[in-house]
């Protein structure tokens, strides 16, 4: 009887005659080499045949593994417009400006993925966000020949947590604030058989009531439209007309409705460069002055290079004033032949494509952005003597000002030459060393990082609104950002200098709405009158409902134009870009 080998299956035991005995061996016996052969040539079949069930199994059980994942807890999206631009891109081409290096994305979109009925058209140049040299593919000599023009790229892909809003277990179900979700469309949900699927920053909360004024948010909970919207059916409720726009102009004038401020997180996610000091444009040495430089007749501050200087080096002093590098928003004019300051505006590179025809994209209209950043590395040579951080806007300036000795950061406010106090607290920029230090005026609240910490916490520390609105030449363009240290010594580098968001309060791309400052002489204090009387608009979102708006706020259609998003609606919650590699992050 053939041995039964423990562990093995039934169909694997020998079967037909015994094998035959060679007296040669004892009597041990000996199998049949026919037979052995065909055993082998079974025994193979029979693994051949196995493999390919496991391997169709397998291939199955992640087709329906990626379905259950796609239907119930999480899909890829792929980004075609750039309403989000630039938290998150859609079809874009990569420049690297010829005259400074900075690289930046510019919305090819029309010539990809054009709108239903129009035809595609070539993207052939932007505006350098950074030095505003308008690059043409063709004409530059590092663009001059077809291969060396940029190729489109596709939009971000992004991984959408679908589960988290259909748990139904209350308040954590509930969409949060600024976050970033995916929505069917309201008005059209399919078109042609293919979903239309939208991706905005999530704003109003139900039942708020959403201002936007001076490039800002704000909400009030005190209004509800309950009995004058009764007869109304409720797939109704989302309709722009239902959203009482501007209803609520009197109780925003009486002071009613608040500010909203961005977490520390949110700001940072939502800054868009203004002026990046590593990068600065060779076309202009010798026709314009630094944007970073000293005050005139100090020798206080040195430079790596006296031209385009990016590595500042105070040397230790006596105490005695503070010793300021300055800020100027340097604009090339007349061909670049020389520069102008000018306010800080709203103006992002994506916005700027040249078509195939030469015909530039008409830039939505500038918008004064005073809510600013500065980001720069401070290696503290001397722990003596203080180090100053400086925003301006409007008719106040903001300081973050570190005592060198025992690191401690005290916030300050200027109005009018009186300074008061806002806060004060420890901080780790008490020795030696290099520190990556922020400082941010945002949503009327100021924020420092020392490194990655938060010394004044997530929320900062708020303000009281400024009594009036608007611009001034002795702060915003004159001095918009400033350095300075008092005695010490210390090394400044990798400048940069970032804006907030800003939203408009008119939904009609290019500036023709009431927010429009199309003809407002943005180097000329005499011609920003109307920077200071900047309308408002509300918007009451529905119960059930809510309010997403898209970040790249003058190109982005949005609720300001067609309405709210019912709840039921909501596909779910952006997590990350997984692709392109070189842009995997967590989104905020």
């Amino acid at each position: 009887m053939a041995e039964h080998r423990p562990g093995a299956s039934s169909e694997h035991i020998a079967s037909g005659p015994p094998p035959l005995a060679d007296p040669n061996k004892n009597g041990v016996p000996v199998p049949d080499p026919a037979q052995a052969k065909a055993l082998t040539k079974k025994a193979a079949a029979s693994e051949t045949k196995d493999s390919v069930r496991e391997i169709i199994e397998t291939v199955v059980f992640v087709v329906v593994l990626v379905l259950l994942l796609k239907s119930f807890v999480a899909e890829a999206f792929v980004i075609p417009t750039g309403s989000m631009a630039e938290t998150l891109y859609g079809y874009q081409k990569i420049i690297k400006c010829p005259k400074c290096g900075f690289e930046f994305p510019v919305n090819c979109s029309s010539e990809v993925d054009p709108q239903q009925g129009m035809r595609p058209v070539e993207i052939v140049g932007g505006i350098c966000p950074n030095c505003r040299y308008e690059v043409q593919f063709g004409k530059d000599k590092e663009y001059e020949n077809k291969n060396q023009w940029p190729s489109y790229n596709t939009g971000d892909r992004v991984l959408v947590a679908k589960f988290v809003y259909d748990l139904n277990l209350g308040f954590l179900d509930m969409p949060e604030r600024y976050q970033v979700v995916v929505f069917k469309y309201p008005k059209e949900p399919q078109k042609a058989y293919v979903p239309l699927n939208y991706i905005k920053r999530l704003i109003g909360l139900p039942r708020e009531t959403i201002a936007i004024h001076y490039g800002k948010l704000y909400h009030y909970t005190g209004l509800s439209y309950d009995d004058e919207d009764r007869e109304v059916p409720s797939l109704d409720l989302w309709r722009e007309e239902h959203m009482h726009v501007d209803a609520a102009l009197k109780e925003f004038e009486q002071g009613k409705f608040k500010i909203l401020r961005k977490p520390a997180k949110q700001v940072v996610a939502e800054s868009r460069i203004v002026f990046d000091n590593d990068y600065q444009p060779k076309d202009l040495v010798g026709k314009q002055p630094p944007r970073w430089q000293s005050e005139p007749n100090s020798d206080a501050w040195t430079y790596d290079d006296k031209e385009q200087p990016k590595e500042f080096k105070h040397a230790a002093r006596e105490a005695g004033d503070i010793d300021w590098l300055r800020y100027q928003h340097l604009i090339p004019v007349d061909n670049r032949t020389r520069v102008r300051p000018e306010l800080i505006t709203d103006f992002m590179g994506y916005n700027t494509w040249l078509d195939g025809a030469n015909m530039p994209h008409a830039s939505p209209a500038a918008n004064w952005a005073g809510d600013l950043m500065l980001d720069c590395d401070v290696e503290i040579q001397q722990a003596v003597g203080e180090l100053v951080f400086e925003l301006s806007r409007g008719v106040d300036r903001f300081r973050a000002r570190w005592d060198l000795p025992s690191g401690r950061c005290t916030l300050l406010r200027l109005t009018d030459g009186k300074e008061s106090e806002l806060a004060s607290e420890e901080t780790t920029v008490k020795r030696p060393g290099t520190y990556h230090l922020r400082f941010a005026n945002v949503d009327e609240r100021l924020l420092v990082w020392v490194n990655s910490a938060l010394p004044f916490g997530d929320d900062g520390k708020a303000y009281d609104a400024p009594r009036e609105r608007g611009p001034r030449r002795g702060n915003d363009l004159d001095r918009p950002a400033s350095i300075g240290v008092k005695g010490g010594a210390v090394v400044v580098s990798h400048v940069k200098l970032w804006r907030d968001t800003y939203y408009t309060a008119n939904a009609t791309r290019n500036g023709n709405g009431p927010d429009a400052e199309r003809n407002v002489d943005l180097s000329n204090p005499n011609d920003w009158g109307p920077l200071s009387t900047l309308p408002i608009r509300t918007y009451y979102v529905q119960p059930g409902h809510f309010l997403c708006l898209g970040d790249n706020s003058p190109e982005s259609s949005d609720g300001r134009s067609w309405g709210l998003v019912p709840k039921r609606l909501l596909l779910g919650r952006a997590l990350l870009i997984y692709y392109p590699f070189g842009r995997v992050r967590r989104i905020e």
